[in-house]
């Protein structure tokens, strides 16, 4: 028998939705400003345990998350006791922090002097090359720091891919805070034919594309492969790996996450340019799938509370997508 409970479990996670983002967003800002950052989080306690109650399947999805961290050797020692309700609600705080810091990251709030780089070389050998290139990134952490990176490298210029609906409440206010930026969020459901060309002229620029690896895609047309994560079987989308395959370029992984209060940001090598053949392209997919999960699988056991889907992830490939209904723009 089908529940109400399991098919609002079952909806894509692009149809959660948003009521109050913009008013909730300028209201978090608002408080930082006047309280500062030990009385927003004072302030964050009943905000987030608010949600905490009435969000039921987000706080049945961070119980899952959290059970499939527990299982593994690392995520016992860093959990240390099995999951329930305070390690759930300390993931709800976490995301409520990391929120804080999206705007203060976005607003020019948070600078070098707040951020250590981790094989920065990689990223400045293939800017100086002239040549662009996509950054593979996730809902781990904080990726909204790499606007740091703008700061620290003259002539750089970032093109963040976002989903339009959860994206226009947080441009509103980042148009209202930020001036002049070195980052910019293309809004797409979907990058079709014109998208692409205008992402590959941005790569032939010498710019870079940032693209998250770690959720299933918004339109109906969207593919995934699947790849063992946290000790199960996963979803992830094919869609960055094709994208890099039309760009004919190199691509890195970019994790940025907060560590002994300060943000690290971190790039890996990838692959120096992607070809999927005909022939093999199944097998290209998932394996290049399947090195994303399980370097996104180790830096969740680094830091556990950090990676913020909460929806049920496992079960992304039996949700309803979102039909397109727009046209596909930059």
């Amino acid at each position: 028998m089908t529940s109400t409970k399991s098919a609002s479990r079952t909806r894509h996670w692009a149809q959660l939705e948003e009521k109050g983002v913009y008013l909730g967003l300028r209201v978090m800002l608002f408080s930082y400003q006047v309280l500062g950052r030990a009385g927003f989080s004072l302030l964050l306690y009943p905000v987030m345990a608010y949600f905490f109650l009435a969000g039921g399947n987000a706080r049945r999805a961070s119980l899952d998350y959290l059970r499939a961290v527990y299982t593994q050797p690392e995520g016992k020692q860093k959990l240390v006791t099995a999951p329930g309700w305070r390690q759930s609600f300390a993931h709800f705080m976490a995301f409520g922090e990391a929120i804080l810091d999206k705007l203060l990251a976005w607003t020019g709030r948070i600078g070098l002097d707040a951020v250590d780089f981790e094989n920065i070389e990689l990223f400045e050998e293939l800017q100086r090359s002239g040549q662009g290139g996509v950054l593979i990134t996730s809902h781990f952490g904080n990726a909204e720091v790499c606007r740091a990176l703008g700061t620290r490298k003259a002539n750089l210029k970032i093109n963040v891919l976002v989903h339009t609906k959860h994206a226009a409440n947080f441009n509103r206010l980042m148009r209202e805070q930020s001036g002049q930026s070195t980052v910019s969020l293309i809004e797409t459901t979907e990058v079709g034919p014109e998208t692409a060309m205008m992402l590959r002229e941005r790569i032939e620029m010498g710019e870079f594309i940032v693209i998250v690896g770690d959720r299933t895609p918004v339109s109906l047309s969207g593919r995934h492969s699947y790849a063992p994560f946290l000790g199960r079987r996963a979803p992830f989308p094919q869609g960055p790996y094709v994208l890099a395959a039309l760009m004919k370029c190199p691509v890195q992984l970019l994790f940025c996450f907060k560590e002994n209060g300060r943000f690290r940001v971190v790039f890996e090598p990838f692959s120096q340019g992607i070809k999927l053949p005909r022939k093999e392209r199944a097998a290209s997919l998932e394996s290049l799938v399947g090195a994303f999960a399980k370097r996104l699988e180790c830096y969740c056991l680094r830091q556990p509370y950090q990676w913020f889907n909460f929806f049920d992830f496992w079960r992304q490939d039996q949700a309803e997508p979102v039909a397109k209904s727009r046209k596909d723009r930059p």
